[in-house]
């Protein structure tokens, strides 16, 4: 079904009128109701005009916040101890680095998070990363242009030390 979506600036699922019917067909417990349709004037006017008892569907929602706006409120919903809320990343990271060239790799690369945005999602993942260990829940060595990040590498989010093999980050954070 994900080929059958389009994305709207927001990152809402936005779904046309054959592919919802399709997705029916296929499995008829799947609840429409959480579903965003183009345009879902047909359907609710069949369900009103045969009377039947099914889910709505919703329309794509108009949002009136900038894409910055509706990021920043989403982020304060995430689920994270004040704490780490209110963490140095920048003191976390350095504090881990071990010598003057780590803390240089460091300081261009926070400029690069700080410039997009990101500091928020470095915080939650020291939190998540801290979590993970507390639980003794394993995670994966990494994989894909994140492991070229040496402040993922201190995190923890990743185990493969990017200087060591001089890849650059700024594939990841383009």
């Amino acid at each position: 079904m994900a080929e059958k979506v389009r994305r709207n600036d927001w990152g809402d699922c936005i779904y046309n009128e054959q592919t919802i019917i399709d997705e029916i067909y296929q499995n008829p417990d799947l609840d429409i109701s959480k579903l965003y349709i183009e345009s879902p004037t047909q359907y609710l006017s069949a369900l009103k005009e045969l009377d039947i008892d099914l889910p709505n569907i919703q329309a794509e929602p108009i949002r009136t916040d900038s894409i910055k706006e509706f990021d920043k409120k989403l982020q304060e919903r995430w689920h994270m101890p004040e704490q780490y809320r209110n963490i140095d990343v920048l003191r976390y990271l350095l504090d881990r680095c071990q010598n003057d060239s780590e803390q240089e790799r460091v300081n261009k690369e926070y400029e690069l998070f700080e410039k997009k945005g990101f500091i928020k999602v470095l915080q939650f993942l020291i939190y998540f990363i801290d979590t993970l260990r507390e639980k003794n829940i394993v995670w994966g060595v990494g994989r894909g242009s994140s492991v070229s990040s040496f402040c993922l590498f201190l995190i923890g989010v990743h185990k493969i030390n990017p200087l060591l093999y001089n890849l650059d980050y700024r594939e990841f954070l383009r």
